[in-house]
């Protein structure tokens, strides 16, 4: 058999599938980018005689962690903004530094947001990509990225089917790319209710996933629930119709309207109201809500309502946001963020959060997030002692625990 085609198993102290208990002196058979079985190593031994065997020693193996939610065009802005204050400040702050960057600049932070996050462990990302007409010119990514073109017609209204041309032409341009694509409406501050009704007819059509920010803060909420503050006098100065404000809050505004297909991702979700509530519970499961809790921490918002959400039934997922509201790009730190915020809620699930949850959220259940056959051979490896509990959560507290960069494969190389 050709090398390229030989199976290889890779043994760990402990395996973790998560989406089935952990596995103790466990391993996974991989061919050509594929898992083909995982469980204990005597049975791995067995059942693939002549295979490759390679022995990670006293470590956890998992899956490659997924960032349900990243703009790697600011990765040069770690440290640039402060968090706190007035949000449209800070987005006027965020304009003017995106004025003073060249298409070099952002093919740079691009480069150096993806590398940093696989070094720590994240083999899949989300993220939102301003500036499409730079992926063109991207070298192949080392992870897989799921490109979310973002659309928006804020200033003068532009006709819908103008605003998405241009998302036309960089589907049509932007070629093969490890990963995938998606449609981003940005904000209902930002996006009309037409060209909403369009990004959600057009990936229909191409059959892609969208996401949109809703209910972020709460200078959006005044803006839309009582036509006032400081987001609704910024915008209305820079030529935004406001004659949709006053009356219905963004959660109302958007999902009331029906336009977003089932499926989409809400990213933020901080600012709801008890109308908004009532909504989302008549539709539970429909929209998955993206939390990016350092991020949420920065803005100094109020406690997220993860209670509510749990309750309801609609599945939360983690991101990290951007690097001009966060320090890093590590899903471990984002997780132990989330542990720190919610010290009751077990570690299983936050692991899920930013594992089996984003891969459905985007159609791959079973291929991404998860070590089963058929899954794609994307993991990683931390160290491990096997210092406390063996149990699922105990397994669990120790990889948000991790603080070393993992080992990573993707497609079962290195």
């Amino acid at each position: 058999m050709p090398p390229s085609e030989a199976t290889r198993l890779f043994r760990a102290r402990t395996v973790v599938p998560v989406s089935r208990p952990p596995i103790a002196d466990g391993g996974v058979a991989v061919r050509e980018g594929e898992i083909l079985d995982v469980g204990s190593w005597n049975d791995l031994i067995r059942g693939h005689p002549g295979a490759i065997h390679e022995d990670l020693g006293e470590c956890i193996l998992l899956p490659g962690l997924i960032n349900a939610h990243c703009h790697l065009d600011y990765t040069m802005m770690r440290g640039a903004l402060f968090g706190g204050g007035s949000f449209s400040a800070w987005i006027q702050r965020l304009n003017a530094m995106r004025r003073s960057l060249d298409q070099r600049d952002y093919l740079d932070a691009i480069a150096a947001g993806e590398s940093e996050l696989r070094r720590w462990g994240c083999t899949t990302v989300l993220n939102i990509e301003s500036f499409p007409e730079l992926v063109p010119f991207l070298p192949d990514s080392s992870i897989r990225i799921w490109w979310f073109l973002e659309v928006m017609d804020v200033r003068s209204r532009l006709e819908s089917s103008e605003a998405l041309a241009g998302a036309i032409h960089f589907f049509e341009k932007a070629g093969e790319h490890r990963g995938g694509f998606g449609i981003s409406p940005h904000a209902p501050y930002t996006v009309s209710h037409d060209l909403y009704a369009l990004s959600a007819s057009f990936a229909g059509k191409y059959n892609l996933p969208l996401c949109t920010h809703l209910a972020e803060s709460d200078e959006e909420l005044a803006m839309f629930l009582k036509g006032e503050g400081a987001l609704h006098e910024f915008l209305r100065s820079i030529g935004r119709p406001m004659d949709d404000c006053g009356g219905k809050s963004p959660v109302q505004a958007v999902l009331g309207s029906g336009i977003l297909p089932e499926g989409s991702l809400l990213v933020h979700m901080n600012m709801i109201t008890g109308a908004d509530k009532d909504l989302l519970r008549a539709s539970a499961g429909m929209y998955p809500v993206i939390h990016c809790p350092r991020t949420h921490a920065f803005f100094e918002r109020p406690t997220f309502d993860l209670e509510f959400y749990r309750e309801s039934g609609i599945p939360v997922l983690l991101g990290t946001d951007s690097l001009a509201s966060n320090e890093d790009l590590n899903m471990f730190a984002e997780m132990r963020a989330m542990q720190s915020s919610f010290p009751g809620l077990d570690p299983c699930e936050i692991l899920a959060m930013a594992t089996t949850r984003p891969a459905g959220a985007i159609g791959l259940e079973g291929r991404l997030g998860e070590l089963a056959p058929g899954a794609m051979a994307d993991f990683i490896a931390i160290p491990d002692q096997g210092e406390g509990s063996e149990s699922a959560t105990g397994v669990s507290e120790r990889i948000l625990a991790n603080r070393m960069p993992p080992a990573v494969w993707i497609a079962g190389r290195r």
